[in-house]
């Protein structure tokens, strides 16, 4: 029997405050998270010098790291049991420890810029301390935004809280570059790197602490209840959740064809659009991606609102097809002649980003039910780290892929705006196509995925005739 959901119960509605904390904590590690990853080849490649290949090979065994410190914290918080509850501890203390961490990173002597060993040993230690600190942070909030109703839609409402503040923080970040580079720090962009880190890490530490002051845990007297399970059972569990696995394969997929190529972009503005003129191209840059976050933020509420309608299942087919074109469209939108229709081809991505991870994140609260009616258990901790873990294990790889990909179409950062065409063409197609082709795939399992609305009313229902209404 195909149920269809009912309207969201007034019960089930979570206040407009806790919805606005929640945000703000999404837009606390999107900042830092974004900020290690979108500043690491503008200053330690483009600045410092350091090898292209190299940055890509830190980020990756940063990563890597990251992702096996994941399933530790999520166990350690789902059997947390403390006045406070089992994430807010996590998230708080996280959050100093992330803002502490992130200015490091840009502390690097200026000295050893060009002197590739002691720069690649100094980033990789700070980028390891960060990603340790910033999963103590991460994976609880991200977990806690899993127990915040139990409501289909209200579901996916959360999630573009947490999709639109995480827009609304980095606003400001593509622009770090070029203000780093600005007249008042007298050409020394190290200088103004970390006189901005500050400034992020202010931003991190405040949208950090508000969910963990006061968004409340709604699970947490159910889960306090149960008993704790091993760690490896509970690891193998999560990985025989069907939904759990397709949806990741999808997450994963689409992750590996944007993380590759990426970091491509800037450099074809950078090097194709601009001659080598870093100051105008990441002006460029900053007003498209500005541009992004602003469409991003207005497409998110009529996107949530389609997707009632039509269903989450149908409402990301319809994403992933507009990431597609959007993909695409850069071949012939990068456009020397006519620099300003980059804008269009960030415009076109905005809707595709900004609903694809506000109906997965949703998707994956939805999953945590299915889970409970399998397995009995409320296991929410454990599902956000291995879906983590195993993100960032295969998604680790794309950082030193995209390095790779980018010394091989020939770039070579002394040439500075004297590259060869054959170097800027190989860097357009790449940037093109494979974004295209991992959509078509992220399409292919899609069709896989069996937690449909009616389906996810059933299991309510069953659910609330064994155990209490949370």
């Amino acid at each position: 029997m195909n149920v269809r959901p009912e309207k969201t119960a007034t019960v089930d509605k979570v206040p407009l405050r806790e919805k606005l904390f929640y945000g703000a904590g999404s837009g606390s590690f999107q900042l830092s998270s974004d900020g290690v990853k979108g500043l690491a080849n503008p200053i330690y490649n483009i600045t410092l010098g350091l090898n292209p290949a190299l940055v890509g090979l830190v980020l990756m065994i940063a990563r890597l790291f990251d992702a096996f410190t994941d399933p530790l914290i999520g166990k350690l918080s789902d059997d947390a049991r403390t006045r406070w509850g089992r994430r807010r501890p996590f998230i708080f203390v996280g959050s100093f420890l992330t803002a502490g961490s992130f200015i490091l990173i840009w502390f690097v002597p200026e000295s050893w810029a060009g002197n590739t060993w002691p720069l690649f040993t100094y980033y990789l230690i700070a980028m390891l301390i960060f990603y340790f600190c910033a999963t103590i942070q991460v994976v609880p909030y991200h977990t806690l935004g899993l127990e915040m109703t139990p409501d289909y839609n209200e579901r996916t409402v959360v999630s573009s809280y947490k999709m639109m503040f995480s827009f609304v923080f980095t606003l400001f970040l593509p622009w770090i570059f070029r203000l780093a580079q600005s007249d008042v720090f007298e050409g020394n962009t190290m200088a103004g790197m970390r006189y901005w880190s500050f400034i992020l890490a202010g931003l991190i530490i405040v949208g950090g602490i508000l969910p963990a002051i006061f968004v409340k845990e709604r699970y947490y007297k159910l889960a306090s209840g149960q008993s704790k399970i091993p760690f490896w059972r509970g690891f193998r569990l999560t990985l025989q959740n069907k939904p759990f696995m397709v949806l990741t394969g999808i997450i994963l997929t689409m992750g590996l064809g944007n993380g590759m190529v990426h970091a491509l972009g800037p450099y074809i503005v950078y090097y194709h659009i601009f001659d080598g003129d870093t100051k105008a191209g990441a002006g460029l840059i900053a007003v498209a991606s500005n541009c992004f976050s602003v469409l991003a933020i207005i497409s998110i509420p009529l996107l949530t609102a389609l997707s009632k309608r039509i269903g989450k299942v149908r409402m990301l087919q319809l994403l992933i097809i507009l990431g597609m074109v959007s993909s695409l469209s850069s071949f012939f939108l990068y456009s020397k002649s006519m620099p300003y229709l980059v804008i269009i081809v960030y415009l076109l991505a905005a809707p595709a980003a900004a609903g694809f991870w506000t109906l997965t994140g949703s998707m994956k609260a939805d999953i945590c039910d299915d889970d409970e009616l399998n397995n009995g258990l409320r296991r929410e901790g454990m599902f956000g780290a291995v879906g983590g873990w195993i993100m960032k294990t295969m998604l680790s790889c794309t950082f030193l892929l995209s390095g790779l990909i980018l010394e091989g179409t020939g770039f070579r950062v002394e040439l500075k705006g004297d590259q060869l065409p054959e170097t800027i063409m190989g860097m357009r197609i790449w940037f093109a196509l494979v974004p295209a082709v991992s959509s078509g795939l992220g399409l292919f399992l899609l069709a896989h995925y069996s937690l449909s609305s009616g389906r996810m009313a059933e299991i309510r229902k069953e659910l609330e005739s064994r155990r209490q209404t949370v």
